[in-house]
């Protein structure tokens, strides 16, 4: 379950939060239940969304595989970045013979 909006107050608290772990591990936890619920929210939502858009934590994770410098089968050196808004990007280094 996603909101169209993370900031979407009413989406966050219709999700379910059982206070009782946390408490029976630390009671004086008790004041701090309603942040600790939001942030469990906000944590089960960009879960969601991860699962939904990245296929999985464990996928997600591994974006180091694909993205920055890497090595190809051919020995060729590969870099790739991730910048959906990006108007304009520049690899500067020795390499480019940039003055």
């Amino acid at each position: 379950m996603t909101s169209p909006d993370p900031n979407h107050h009413a989406f966050l608290q219709q999700m379910e939060y059982d206070p009782k772990p946390v408490l029976n591990l630390d009671g004086y936890l008790k004041p701090h239940i309603p942040a600790i619920a939001t942030r469990y929210r906000l944590m089960k939502d960009w879960q969601a969304r991860i699962d939904q858009t990245e296929g999985g934590i464990e996928k997600f994770s591994r974006g180091y595989e694909r993205y920055g410098l890497n090595v190809g089968p051919n020995n060729e050196v590969i870099y790739r970045e991730w910048a959906p808004n990006a108007v304009k990007a520049s690899l500067i280094g020795d390499f480019s013979e940039y003055h």
